[in-house]
């Protein structure tokens, strides 16, 4: 199975409403990739309100998403505004660096070019 990785803004300005609002945002995409079949990572959800749970640093959480970036990823879906999130943009240069395919879907339902990309790799049994 081939992994998408989900990068899209998380912290915001910080507000407990905002960072709601971007992780139900990442979970539409998710539930969205999974009705289509397609396996993927979302560090929304893998360390939901974390900045509350626990104490590590939020350093810590972009060293942490960008090694699941690293020894996950086949491609990356960059939701819309991620160019305003430190984190996914160093999650997208990684990726143009390493040659991987980057979806930039307008919403959730704008995913057919990922659909295809997956059917295209299982059809060619890569």
């Amino acid at each position: 199975m081939k992994i998408i990785y989900i990068a899209g803004p998380y912290i915001g300005n910080r507000d407990k409403e905002v960072i709601e609002k971007n992780i139900r945002e990442a979970e539409k995409y998710q539930i969205a990739l999974a009705n289509a079949g397609i396996g993927f990572f979302c560090p929304h959800n893998h360390s939901e309100h974390f900045q509350e749970k626990a104490k590590a640093s939020e350093s810590f959480y972009l060293e942490l998403d960008l090694e699941f970036l690293r020894r996950s990823a086949d491609a990356v879906l960059a939701m819309p505004g991620w160019e305003r999130s430190s984190g996914a943009m160093a999650e997208v240069e990684w990726a143009k660096k390493q040659n991987l395919p980057i979806f930039y879907p307008k919403s959730p339902s704008d995913i057919q070019e990922i659909i295809a990309w997956a059917k295209c790799l299982t059809k060619s049994g890569r």
